[in-house]
């Protein structure tokens, strides 16, 4: 990571995403000494904040994944829009399901032609199509005009009629014609792939393919690794690698949100001895994943370091059964948030230009705090409201769990990149360091 400037003026002279970061440090630093924050690093992230509230409103250059948000926040209809597509797949779901239990055509076939099965066809085909406004105008035609006076008929058909799930899709489709909600959905078309939509699956393959290709370039490096330690050894211990480690049920310590698979080890044994752990990897296909990834493997270090150290703990794998010195696993307590030597990040990414010091996930939870949502409504109306009432966000980066992570953005980054390395250079420095003795 590239270190944050030396003082507030030079912090505010960098742009606000920097001036935001080293506000945001600064909170971190007087909480870990215990003392209240100063006026000065109020000011400026509040006033760096605003900044960016305006920027990503901006209609030349904005954010458009943030003026989605603020609309839904500004628009009732845009609102219940969000609300009724969460459930829009599992009230289609529902709606094709009522319909295939009285309509499906293998059904159909079984009845005498004439009114009752064309109505009942058609039904099926509205359903199908997703049609729900037809769908509900012929389900009530049909009950009306008497074409299916059966009792195992008329009562499914009523149920569908008055369903909710039924009710919420034709809402649905009805707010699609408001004006907020197309232009919500507009800017949904902006920021990315909807989900769900082919564009969406190609990019998740993509990045399913990236993760799997750093996953085999991290292994193959280990495997190397253990050739050339074993061949240096002569026999007298032997070096393993293990992949997709996975934590024993029943371990020790807490489990809540702590990792509980480890992507690749290098253990060391004699013959038939329970093994030492010479070297733990998480492997990332980029950079950011890490950072995301780092509170997560710290809570697993610290997990796995409740282990008795009189004890031999049984590790499935992808490559067997591990089993594993509980002296050894102790090694892996974490100090304060910094990783031991042994646990390292690969990463087999092409070089990138220096990260920003403010994290993209940072940002977007501040700024979608209440107060930032009030804030850039406001500013969406054409009013010019005082950074100051943004204060209620900094008071609450120093004490809300929520906002934990972006209150360590910046140390996180900066210790999840520290033990990050290209697996091509692990092997090179394990091949000097051999070459060496």
């Amino acid at each position: 990571m590239p270190p944050l400037p030396g003082d507030a003026e030079a912090a505010a002279a960098s742009g606000a995403d920097v001036a935001l970061a080293f506000a945001i440090a600064a909170a971190r630093l007087s909480k870990e000494r215990r003392l209240p924050p100063s006026a000065q690093s109020q000011e400026m992230f509040t006033w760096a904040l605003a900044q960016l509230i305006r920027q990503a409103l901006a209609m030349d250059g904005g954010d458009p994944a943030y003026q989605a948000i603020v609309l839904q926040a500004q628009e009732a209809a845009v609102h219940e829009h969000v609300q009724l597509r969460r459930r829009r797949a599992a009230d289609q779901r529902a709606v094709r399901t009522a319909a295939n239990s009285i309509a499906h055509p293998g059904k159909l076939r079984r009845m005498p032609t004439g009114a009752a099965r064309e109505a009942l066809a058609r039904l099926h085909e509205l359903a199908a199509a997703g049609s729900w406004a037809a769908l509900a105008e012929a389900l009530d035609r049909a009950l009306a005009q008497g074409l299916t006076e059966q009792p195992d008929l008329r009562a499914p058909l009523e149920t569908m009629l008055s369903s909710p799930a039924l009710a919420r899709l034709q809402r649905g489709d009805e707010l699609l014609r408001f004006d907020a909600v197309q232009r919500y959905q507009a800017l949904c078309e902006r920021r990315g792939p909807l989900a769900g939509s082919h564009a969406a699956v190609a990019e998740g393959r993509m990045s399913a393919r990236e993760g799997e290709m750093a996953e085999q370039a991290g292994a193959e490096a280990f495997g190397k690794m253990a050739e050339l330690l074993n061949r240096q050894r002569e026999g007298a211990a032997a070096y393993r690698v293990v992949r997709s480690l996975r934590t024993p049920r029943g371990f020790p310590g807490p489990a809540n949100k702590a990792k509980e698979e480890w992507d690749a080890a290098l253990l060391r044994s004699d013959s038939g001895a329970a093994a030492e752990l010479v070297l733990l990897a998480e492997i990332k296909a980029s950079p950011t994943a890490a950072t995301s990834d780092f509170p997560r493997l710290l809570r697993g270090l610290r997990r796995l370091a409740h282990a008795s150290a009189d004890a031999v703990y049984a590790f499935a794998s992808a490559d067997g059964e591990a089993r594993i010195l509980g002296a050894s696993l102790r090694e892996l307590e974490p100090a304060g948030h910094s990783l031991p030597q042994h646990v390292i990040y690969c990463c087999s990414a092409a070089a990138e230009p220096p990260p920003q010091v403010l994290s993209a996930a940072s940002k977007a939870v501040l700024l979608a705090e209440p107060a930032s949502l009030a804030f850039a409504q406001q500013v969406a109306r054409g009013e010019s409201p005082p950074h100051t009432t943004l204060a209620s966000v900094w008071n609450e980066l120093q004490t809300a769990p929520r906002l934990r992570s972006a209150l360590h953005q910046y140390e996180t980054a900066a210790k999840a990149r520290a033990a990050m390395l290209h697996p091509d250079d692990l092997l090179a420095a394990v091949e000097r360091s051999l070459g060496q003795s």
